[in-house]
Parts: C-alpha cells; sequence; structure tokens
C-alpha cells in the first residue's frame, strides 16, 4: 500500500495533542500551549492499518509523520531488490525526517501493527524551526533517536543465541513503546527482523516466558520482565521525553 493510500476516511484534522499520550516525545512538545492549540488544523492524524505504508524508499512527500501508537517496520531495498527489514519504528518516532532536507526517503515503512501517526507538512515545520530554537533542538534529538534506534537494531541479529536475539527484540520493542507491556508484532515479523523462522520464534517465546523473562498477558499483548523490564523500558522512556 503506497503512502497516499491512508484515505481520508481515516484521517482527522486537528489532533487533540493536549490529550495526546505521545506529546512528550512529540516534536511540538517545545512548543507553548496556545502555539499548538493555533498549528491543530494544520496536523492530520491519520490511522494506519496493519500493512499500510506511509514511506517508499526513494520517494519524497510534503510532510514528516509522528508515530502516535503502533510499530512499523523499515525496509531497506537490497542490491537485488528484495525489500529486509533492518529497524521497527515506535511511538514517538518521526517519519520523513528527510523530507527536511529535500531527500528521499532512506526506508519503506509499513505498518507490523495498527497504528496511528500525525501528519505535519514540511513546509509548517520549515516555518516554526527559522524561528523556534526550542523546537530546532527537538528536530534533532528526533534525528538522533532515530540514528540511535537504527544502531540498536543493527546489532540484534548479532547477539548470540535466537533466545538471546528475541529478548532483545523484545527490548527494544518495549523502549519504542514506552512501556514493559505492549502489543506482539506476529511471529511472522519478529521472524523477519531475526533472520528465522516464525515457529522457532514461537519456540524461543515459550522458552522466553519459563525462564521468567516475558508474559503473555493475552493473545496480542505481552510484558517484558527483566532484561531492562519495566523499570529499565519505563526509565529510558522517560529519558527520553524529558530531553524532548
Amino acid at each position: 500500500m503506497p503512502a497516499h493510500a491512508m484515505t481520508k476516511a481515516a484521517a482527522s484534522a486537528g489532533g487533540r495533542c493536549d490529550l495526546c499520550s505521545t506529546r512528550q516525545r512529540c516534536i511540538v512538545s517545545s512548543l507553548p500551549a496556545e502555539r499548538i492549540a493555533a498549528l491543530q488544523g494544520q496536523i492530520v492524524e491519520r490511522a494506519v492499518p496493519l500493512g499500510g505504508q506511509i514511506e517508499e524508499q526513494g520517494l519524497r512527500s510534503l510532510s514528516v509523520k509522528v508515530v502516535k501508537l503502533g510499530l512499523f517496520q523499515g525496509l531497506r531495498r537490497a542490491a537485488r531488490g528484495e525489500k529486509r527489514p533492518v529497524c521497527l519504528l515506535g511511538k514517538g518516532q518521526v517519519a520523513g525526517l528527510n523530507n527536511l532536507y529535500r531527500q528521499p526517503a532512506a526506508l519503506t515503512l509499513v505498518a507490523i501493527t495498527p497504528a496511528r501517526v500525525c501528519e505535519i507538512p514540511v513546509r509548517l515545520v520549515d516555518e516554526i524551526a527559522m524561528g523556534d530554537r526550542g523546537f530546532r533542538r527537538c528536530l534533532f534529538q528526533a534525528l538522533a533517536r532515530y540514528v540511535d534506534n537504527l544502531a540498536d537494531w543493527s546489532r540484534v541479529p548479532r547477539g548470540g543465541s535466537v533466545t538471546a536475539q528475541l529478548g532483545e527484540a523484545l527490548r527494544l520493542i518495549a523502549h519504542e513503546e514506552g512501556r514493559a507491556a505492549f502489543r506482539i508484532p506476529s511471529h511472522t515479523e519478529l521472524a523477519r527482523m531475526l533472520g528465522t523462522r516464525r515457529e522457532t520464534i514461537a519456540r524461543h517465546i515459550g522458552l522466553l516466558i519459563e525462564g521468567g523473562q516475558f508474559v503473555k498477558i493475552d493473545r496480542w499483548h505481552g510484558r517484558l520482565l527483566g532484561m531492562g523490564g519495566p523499570e529499565g523500558a519505563d526509565t529510558q522512556a522517560g529519558t527520553q521525553a524529558g530531553t524532548a
């Protein structure tokens, strides 16, 4: 599904920034409340279905998109044309940062859980950044967080056993979500990230549960215990929020 396939029916102009749980991670968080209120009509919140695409490698768009809810898989086209997963982006990450530099997207971004994004026109970002040092700082921090995320995911496949790799992948997902309890991507998507089979993922999730490192809340959700578990995940999220 191309980026423009997020239909008008799934969009609402003027997100409720004052009530948003992602506000502390959002690039507009540095702006005064009255300025945010004045921008509401220009910020569009969109629902992105499972499999929906918000960026296409090699293309440019006229907006940046702040992830409000859900997870996106970042895919990079390999030499022979196939797309391979390189990272997951979650709550507060900014898709389309390349557009601010008039450069094409480095990754294709596809939702692997139901998601929501807030779309902000590039021209509006440029306008605010020209006169607001605090906002520029937030943009730089968003870029740094994006690079940190790529670096973290690059070492996951080199993390020893499949159990260790899966544990690290779940820790990074918890960090992206800002909490130890989160929606678990499908076994198929986790297998793609780790270069293994879905049956292997199912078996090693069982091993993490047996080892007291992970617990299933329901079919779709789990909680990380240990390995930077609830306290670690929440503390890291708070650190990110405090510097945004």
